[in-house]
């Protein structure tokens, strides 16, 4: 039983890995890297096109004060995730 637990948490853990938001080429890398930084920590990290650009506003708007993130923080999160290829 606590192999089949312990294996299963593996399984969890590796489900969750960031190597999608992580290896994306974007033209804003400082937004990428406090996305990951800042929201990643909590929850996993959404794919950016998941939301629409309005979506996203009222989202990081609402996480911020949880996020601890500042209004240019805010901006450059906001470029990475609103940036359609």
């Amino acid at each position: 039983m606590k192999y089949a637990v312990l294996i299963l948490s593996m399984l969890l853990m590796i489900g969750c890995n960031k190597s999608t938001v992580q290896t994306s080429n974007t033209k804003f890398p400082t937004g990428q890297k406090l996305y990951i930084s800042k929201c990643g920590g909590c929850h996993r990290l959404y794919d950016r096109l998941e939301y629409s650009s309005e979506k996203w506003d009222t989202i990081v708007t609402t996480m911020r004060s949880k996020a601890k993130t500042t209004s240019d923080e805010e901006k450059e999160i906001l470029l990475f995730l609103k940036e359609r290829d």
